[in-house]
């Protein structure tokens, strides 16, 4: 018989402790596998999305006023080394004749495009042609309006109802954003791609255009073609020119963080399953110290007994590495569809699988290895003499070192201010855990007495039997347990951090944006039942250079007379109206995250491009929002017109009367306004996505810590069922004299509870120094949480963790309660 048949022979003389075992490699290697691959996949994903939905084209021309001559297209159409199209929105209304549809779900954004089958639409054509003088919407649109190609839409327009048929159907695009259904189509317009021309003859404005996109030839020089727009552009003063520019890392600036926790929950899985496999081989090689003994006397070196446990080792780590890599596949594509869904990304690229694939399969062969050496060792150490004699088990004995490197590790992560403080941390109560256990065992042991009298004896006594086996598996539930507490707790703070900074700066009770204001729109505003008060505030994307490339900065027009009723930004206890009324004409207030991506400082200046050209302006104070996720500047009104030259507004700030709600307040103004209305945002909106987004996040990362607390559940089985076959014969003996089956299935349940509560105990106690210590530096968007800990969170995990070892002891005492009891008494 060769080696890999007799190891294969011990792992199944114990089949389900070798299956439990097996199975904390597979969710460990399942888990890294997943988080690894999704997260190399979003990050290679992320740029090229926003590449393909927003940086199609490479440059804009916009105006000053809402529309400006479509003579600008056939000028620039004119310049070599570009291609561009005219582009033009209306909003209006489908008419529909289902009257179960609400007249705000009939929304409609219409898209003219000057041509539609160009490299700037970029539609991948599902069904269908865009060389015809239809409309063009998305499956996703498709499938809720149940359309195909031909069919007819009916639309409200300046000229009448009017009716185009479906010419394609294309993939789901960031251009024709819509409503996955007709309930979310009352927060989202639809969006439909038409001819231009159809679109100026619909709403009376034949020979005007709202933009012209214009996208670089390959192989044009970029500079020279730039140079020439820019030419034909300050010949119009009502029209500018402006990149297009990718704000990546404003688009995704939270992304880093949600991926180094990832990282962290998802390798966690595998450290666990590493206590798993040393208790198991340690319990297996104290069990056949014998058979060592034996196949020593008739020859066999400490080498070759070495090499039949390494050969079991790496029978388990083939297995549980080649099933976790196969699950690990289907993981990874949940984990990618879920990330894509919290970044609002639309994007079917490949998965990128190779580094998650070695560093899975090199994880599941060198951790159980790793964590197999000390009992491969002690295989080869087992000494004749000592086998032959009857020892009883007895409590471990603690080396000193094991709490001093421990207590290191722990005051060594005190003094970091990052988030894989948690490494040292976690390891450092791992190796502190055995005297924490054995004093909570001690201060149970009273209790226990009290409570279950005998039973509560026995089952206390037996915690401190095999100190280091049951310590061990404790703690990998204990490291579950305060990971899972810390990211609950984070989750809860940041979204009520959210919502304190969004009410206190969102600018009232809500934002309306109109494709343009006209003059009357703002008086019409007030005079709408339910408003208290509205104002108008101008917004443009200033470009400005940093490291050599072009950004887009948010800068927001504000009137020191109106900003302390319509708050868009906080001041640290200063007015508002203080700060906007010392403004000179070319300074600035900047928000903190804008001001960390610049990396200025209060009183440095910062160029923008300006209607004039370059222009410098000094930034004099840094302020608190969260408009625009919290990245922007404030300017004079005044001194905004000056530089930007924008005549006209798109946002209204609404106040409402404090005897409406929120919803009714919305469509009393949509009553007013109708299709023109292209959006409407509350404060109690962006709180809502905010706190999908995170509690998406963190519900991403709890899933793979509970799959970690599996893995604990597994050991605390495994350990039982080692602790159980040990003392065969003393629970024989037990039933020998009285001891019933409901006796004996109480005494095993409360020993695994014993080792749960020591778990769920410390590892909350730990969980909470976590929370104490990541609340003292991080910050998501700035914005950092104030330490606290919620009770409900608290008692949920701690039910959680209880749960979890009573469900693990059910099967070893249900096995200890049907051994015969003539077997039992037979057991060697």
């Amino acid at each position: 018989m060769n080696l890999w048949q007799i190891a294969w022979r011990n792992l199944m003389r114990r089949k389900l402790r070798t299956l439990l075992t097996v199975v904390s490699i597979v969710i460990g290697v399942a888990s890294t596998f997943g988080v690894i691959a999704s997260v190399d996949t979003a990050k290679k994903a992320f740029p090229l999305y926003m590449k393909a939905a927003f940086g199609k084209a490479d440059f804009s021309i916009n105006g000053t006023e809402p529309y400006f001559s479509e003579d600008v297209l056939q000028d620039v159409q004119q310049i070599e080394g570009a291609v561009s199209i005219a582009t033009m929105k209306q909003a209006s209304n489908l008419v529909l004749e289902n009257e179960d549809i609400a007249a705000i779900q009939k929304r409609v954004d219409l898209k003219g495009y000057s041509r539609l089958d160009t490299p700037l639409t970029g539609y991948k054509v599902l069904d269908g042609t865009l060389t015809e003088d239809g409309a063009v919407i998305t499956d996703r649109t498709a499938g809720v309006w149940n359309a195909k190609v031909g069919d007819p839409i009916a639309i409200e327009t300046d000229a009448g109802v009017q009716e185009i048929r479906i010419d394609a159907i294309v993939r789901y695009t960031a251009d024709l954003m819509g409503p996955s259904n007709w309930m979310m189509a009352k927060y989202h317009p639809w969006t439909v791609a038409v001819p231009l021309d159809l679109v100026q003859e619909w709403f009376d404005r034949t020979g005007e255009i709202e933009s012209v996109q214009i996208k670089l030839l390959p192989g044009a020089d970029a500079a020279q073609t730039e140079a020439r727009l820019d030419e034909r552009v300050k010949k119009d003063d009502s029209v500018y020119l402006q990149p297009i520019l990718l704000n990546t890392e404003a688009q995704f600036k939270d992304a880093d963080t949600f991926f180094l926790v990832l990282y962290i929950a998802g390798c966690l899985g595998i450290a666990l399953s590493a206590f798993v496999i040393f208790n198991s081989l340690y319990v297996s090689i104290q069990e056949r110290k014998n058979e060592f003994a034996a196949l020593k006397t008739i020859g066999y070196t400490p080498g070759q007994l070495r090499r039949f446990v390494l050969y079991e080792v790496l029978l388990l780590s083939a297995a549980g590495t080649t099933a976790g890599a196969i699950i690990g596949y289907g993981l990874a594509l949940l984990l990618k569809s879920v990330i894509f869904m919290i970044f609002g990304v639309y994007d079917e690229s490949g998965m990128e699988l190779t580094k998650g694939l070695l560093v899975s399969i090199a994880a599941g062969i060198v951790v159980p290895i790793a964590a197999s050496l000390a009992p491969i060792r002690q295989a080869g150490k087992v000494s004749v003499i000592a086998a032959l004699k009857e020892t009883a088990a007895s409590s471990s004995t603690l080396p000193r070192w094991r709490g001093a490197v421990g207590g290191l590790l722990i005051v060594s992560a005190l003094f970091i201010k990052h988030l894989l403080l948690v490494v040292p941390l976690l390891l450092g109560v791992a190796l502190v855990f055995p005297y924490l256990f054995k004093a909570f065992a001690a201060l149970l042991k009273p209790a226990y007495r009290a409570l279950f009298g005998f039973g509560g004896v026995v089952a206390s006594r037996n915690l401190e039997r095999n100190l280091g086996r049951t310590s061990m598996t404790s703690v990998v539930l204990c490291l579950g347990i305060a990971m899972i507490l810390l990211m609950s707790s984070l989750n809860s703070a940041l979204i009520q951090t959210y919502e304190r900074v969004i009410y206190s700066s969102y600018g009232g009770n809500l934002d309306v944006m109109l494709h343009h204001i006209e003059p009357t729109d703002l008086e019409e505003l007030r005079a709408t039942e339910g408003v208290a008060d509205a104002q108008t505030y101008p917004l443009h994307l200033a470009v400005w250079e940093l490291d050599g490339q072009k950004r887009n900065l948010p800068v927001y027009g504000v009137g020191a007379e109106w900003i302390d009723r319509f708050p868009l930004f906080t001041a640290g206890g200063e007015a508002q109206s203080a700060l906007v009324g010392k403004l000179g004409a070319d300074e600035l207030l900047m928000d903190r995250v804008a001001l960390e991506v610049w990396g200025g400082k209060i009183g440095e200046t910062i160029m923008l491009d300006t209607l004039k050209g370059p222009r410098s302006f000094t930034v004099v104070a840094v302020v608190e929002t969260m408009k625009n996720s919290g990245f922007g500047a404030f300017m004079g009104d005044e001194a905004f017109r000056d530089h930007f030259g924008l005549k006209y507004e798109r946002n209204a700030l609404v106040l409402k009367d404090d005897r409406i709600s929120p919803l009714q307040l919305r469509e009393n103004v949509f009553d007013r306004f109708g299709s023109r209305i292209e959006s409407m945002f509350g404060p109690e909106d962006w709180v809502s996505v905010v706190g999908a987004t995170y509690t998406g996040s963190f519900s991403v990362v709890n899933f793979l810590i509970v799959l970690s607390i599996v893995i604990s559940g597994i050991g605390i089985t495994n350990t039982m069922l080692m602790n159980i076959m040990e003392r065969v014969r003393e629970l024989g003996m037990m039933r020998a004299v009285g001891v019933t089956r409901g006796q004996l299935i109480r005494m095993v349940m409360l020993e695994g509870f014993g080792i749960g509560l020591s778990a769920t105990v410390i590892g909350c106690a730990f969980g909470i120094l976590l929370i104490y210590m990541t609340s003292t530096f991080l910050s998501i968007n700035t914005l950092t949480y104030r330490f606290g800990i919620s009770w409900m969170i608290l008692s949920a995990v701690c039910a959680f963790g209880l749960l979890v070892s009573l469900l693990s002891s059910f099967t070893p005492a249900s096995r200890a309660a049907k051994t015969p009891l003539s077997e039992a008494l037979r057991y060697e």
